[in-house]
Order: C-alpha cells, then structure tokens, then sequence
C-alpha cells in the first residue's frame, strides 16, 4: 500500500509537471503568433517570395511586430501573403507603408520588413493591402557576384596581355618605357613645346600691350577706319577693273575686234607691213643723201660734233669717279 501512495506522488508530480510544460508552450506559442493579443491583419502581393514560410516573422523598423499567417497563390505569377499584426503597432503603419523580403542575417529565416511610410497619410485598416517591392535575394546577387568575377577575370587577362606587349613588343608605348631615343625624341619634342607656348606667350603680351600695332589694329578707331577706306579702296578698283574686263570682253570693242575679227587683224598687218617698208626706204634716203656731195660736208661736220660731245660727256664721268676716291 505504502509503494502504491509512493508512485501515486511521482505520478501526480509527473502529471503536474507535464501540464505546467504544456501550457508554457502554447503561452508561448501563442505569444510568438500573436493568438493571446488584439491583433489585426495586413496583406502584400509578392511575385516571388524568396523561400517565404508560414510563421515567419513581421519586423517594423527592425522591431517583431507579428508573424505570416497565410501564403497563397493568386494566379501563376503573383502570390498573396497575410500577416497578422500587434493593434498596438497598428498607428505606426500608414496606408503609404512597404513590404520588402529580407533575412534575419546573413543565412537565417526570411522575414518581412515594413517601413512605416509616411505620418501625414491614414493609418491601415485591417485586412488592407499594402505596396510590396521585390528584394534582391541571394541568388541575384550570387548571379551578379559571378558576372563580376567573370568581368574581373577578364580584365585581369587584358592587363596581362597589355603588359605583355608592353615588354616584349615594339610599339609606340613600349618604346616609351624602354627605347632612350625615342625617350629622347619626346624630350625634344616637349622642349619645343616648351618654346611654342613661351613664343606664344609673348605673342600674347604683345597683343595685349596697348601701344602694339596688334593692339591698335584691333582696338584703335582710327586704324579701323583707314583699314576700311583701304578695303573701299580696293573693292573699287576691282569693280573698275570688272568695267575694263567687261570693256575688252565686248564684241564692239576695239580690243575685241583686234583679238577675234581677222579683217581688223589682216589690215593691221598690213599697216605695219607698210610702216616697216616706209621706213626702211627712208634709211636708205638718208644713206643716200649722206653719200651726196652736196650733204656731204653738213653730215661730217653733224657726226664731229656729236663725238666731241660725246668726249666730253666720258671726261667728266671720268672727273666725277676720280673725285669720289
């Protein structure tokens, strides 16, 4: 009987025990999904919800403030998740609020993360639908992380071939790095840029100075103006010259006639015909008279006094040659 009243205790104490550890976890249980508590519920349409579960939890601003209740599909591409939220947090939440899907830490459970949006607009309702945005999730960005390793390798090939060619090739870069004549060709070639931009310089100096002729030619009124009485100038004697051309270029020209009629040009060769014949017979009269013993005497003395007179125009270039030495 005394070993019957013993295993009673122990049943009892394990009975007690039991129902104290059963009720701790529903308390708990339902604590963590917000079933002891005036709550109210929130919906977000996600088009993919990125390994989303069913009693995961709600944080706002980093704070949990309730869990998933439902996950359900509402076509082929989009689906609908339903959270149950505190009502004691429900005045933070306005109708202008997001729902992103993020991870508690680095490799933990997904969670939905609501930012409370902005205070001049309503505060939620219950069963209201709030904007969603799709999170980058780990496979887009181990999708992005490959396509940079890939970019990097790549790069990393082309830096290998450029340095390369670098040190093993012939180029312009290569003999830059190595060639000392052509080093020395740069150097030169800079020391003359050197002294352009110093010419270039004092070029400038010299157009700024105001007493310079640049100067003045660009600034002084009375310059400008004799430079455009000499463009005047000009145009009007190119315009005169136009008349002149436009004059010899007339058919009843004169000069026209004499280039282009070949009546006008036979009988001008035969004028000078004459004149050249007309004058050679006057060379021979003259021969001829000179010659008679009539003229005989006149032309002699004609011929002394020009060779007198020749003389002594030699004597005083002679005079004036000495008197310069």
């Amino acid at each position: 009987m005394r070993k019957r009243k013993d295993n009673s205790w122990k049943l009892g104490l394990f009975v007690i025990v039991s129902i104290g550890v059963f009720l701790a976890t529903v308390y708990f249980i339902g604590k963590s999904q917000n079933l002891f508590g005036e709550t109210f519920h929130l919906q977000a349409k996600f088009k993919n919800v990125s390994g989303l579960r069913i009693g995961n939890n709600v944080l706002l601003s980093g704070i949990k403030i309730g869990t998933i209740k439902e996950i359900d599909f509402v076509s082929d591409s989009t689906v609908i998740v339903n959270m149950i939220i505190r009502s004691a947090v429900q005045q933070y939440i306005k109708t202008d609020a997001l729902v992103t899907i993020g991870s508690d830490g680095l490799m933990g459970d997904k969670v939905l993360m609501i930012s409370p949006g902005t205070n001049s607009m309503e505060v939620v309702k219950d069963n209201s639908m709030i904007l969603s945005e799709q999170a980058i999730g780990i496979e887009s960005l181990m999708t992005g992380l490959k396509k940079s390793i890939d970019n990097a390798e790549i790069v990393t090939k082309q830096l290998s071939e450029f340095s390369y060619k670098i040190n093993n090739s012939t180029g312009a870069l290569s003999k830059v790095l190595t060639d000392a004549e052509f080093s020395k060709s740069i150097d030169r070639t800079m020391q003359n840029l050197e002294t352009g931009t110093s010419e270039f310089v004092v070029f400038t100096k010299k157009m700024n100075n105001k007493d310079g002729s640049l100067s003045k030619l660009m600034t002084d009124s009375i310059y400008a103006n004799s430079i455009k009485k000499t463009l005047l100038s000009f145009e009007k004697s190119a315009a005169d010259i136009n008349v002149f051309t436009a004059k010899l270029n007339n058919e009843n020209g004169i000069v026209s006639k004499l280039l282009t009629d070949e009546k006008m040009a036979k009988s001008l060769d035969t004028t000078l015909m004459n004149l050249q014949t007309g004058t050679k017979r006057l060379n021979e009269i003259e021969e001829a008279i000179k010659r008679s013993f009539l003229f005989r005497g006149n032309f002699r003395r004609h011929e002394k006094a020009k060779a007198q007179k020749k003389e002594q125009l030699e004597k005083q270039s002679n005079n004036k040659f000495n008197k310069q030495k």
